[in-house]
């Protein structure tokens, strides 16, 4: 997408309103105001009802559904989590070989794949959504928006008289701005010095924020995400900001140590409690493999290298069936060694 698409979006963004044409029909889709948004609740609300004495499915039976036919279950949705942080884990391998080119390339190849995969599993679950008295009230609600908000060139609601409700639903659909455009227009000069421009943030559309557009609190949002990573005093280089995949990895990077020093603080101040203060060992339980990875990780190196090698021992123990008694662990006989004979130590040179 070049200059001229996105200086266009922009300006859409800035009147809010969707321009379509029909051959030489020119529609306009505004987006909503409040008035329009409360009453379209009541819409949703009369025909849910309506819906649900009829007999359509509520969502609780459309999901039943689903799993007695083998069309969804629980397990796609664990899959779909699991690929979700894997993705995570690629792009902050993006973020830290951005300068790699092949290599990088091969990790982006690898995302698309695991989110193409992952929006496949989530789809599973949206089937006959729109039967349900959720969907029927939702696309009633929707249909009924357009409907209020769809004008012509001279400002007059349209009667849909030559292209019908549905075509233009679909279009309005079909023309959805995705994240990777919002993030492009927040950084791009143009946006920036409105942006930055603009003496409150409140104040860049020129009205109060309850009555900004969906549009423009994104692109608010973004351009706000960008304000923090060129703040930041470990922000990243400019290329690194343009690319969305590597930008996201070192969000991710950032996250994951802003949790790692919570985590370190919070084991710090546990330590601090009288009852375990001159603990040998305390043991953290962990919700799942990423979790103690990160418990893990709180260790000493020397901490570390005692824990792998009790795995190993466990290991070799275990392959013959044998119990192994924590007494008898490699380290813990080492300590207990060297206990004893400091003990004897200080024995005999009392006596003297």
């Amino acid at each position: 997408m070049d200059d001229i698409h996105y200086a266009k979006i922009l300006n859409r963004i800035i009147q809010g309103r969707l321009r379509l044409r029909f051959g030489d029909l020119v529609l306009f889709v505004y987006q909503p105001s409040q008035d329009i948004l409360e009453e379209s609740f009541d819409i949703y609300d009369t025909v849910y009802e309506e819906a649900y004495l009829s007999g359509s499915f509520v969502e609780e039976e459309r999901l039943e559904l689903l799993i007695n036919n083998d069309m969804w279950s629980p397990v796609d949705d664990k899959q779909a989590e699991k690929i979700s942080k894997d993705v995570e884990d690629l792009k902050v391998q993006a973020y830290k070989t951005f300068f790699k080119k092949k290599q990088l390339l091969g990790i982006k190849k690898s995302i698309i794949h695991m989110e193409r995969k992952e929006g496949f599993l989530r789809s599973r679950k949206s089937v006959f959504e729109q039967v349900t008295c959720k969907g029927l009230a939702s696309y009633a609600k929707s249909s009924w928006i357009i409907q209020q908000t769809t004008r012509d060139v001279d400002g007059n609601l349209y009667d849909f008289s030559h292209v019908s409700l549905s075509k233009i639903m679909q279009r309005a659909m079909e023309e959805s701005i995705p994240p990777s455009v919002y993030r492009a227009i927040a950084r791009s000069s143009s946006w920036r010095a409105m942006w930055n421009g603009s003496k409150t943030r409140d104040s860049v559309f020129g009205k109060a924020a309850c009555d900004l557009t969906a549009d423009q609190i994104s692109l608010i949002s973004y351009s706000m995400m960008y304000d923090n990573v060129y703040e930041n005093p470990d922000s990243p280089k400019e290329e690194i900001i343009a690319d969305d995949v590597c930008l996201d990895g070192w969000f991710i990077e950032q996250r994951r140590k802003h949790e790692k020093d919570k985590a370190k603080a919070q084991a710090d101040a546990m330590l601090t409690n009288p009852k375990i203060a001159n603990s040998q060992e305390v043991f953290m339980m962990a919700s799942d493999q990423r979790e103690a990875n990160e418990i893990f990780d709180l260790n000493s190196a020397g901490a570390r290298h005692v824990v792998q090698a009790r795995q190993e021992q466990i290991k070799e123990n275990t392959k013959d069936g044998a119990n192994l008694h924590f007494k008898d662990l490699a380290d813990v006989k080492q300590t207990r060694m060297i206990n004893a004979v400091n003990q004897a130590s200080s024995t005999i040179k009392g006596r003297r």
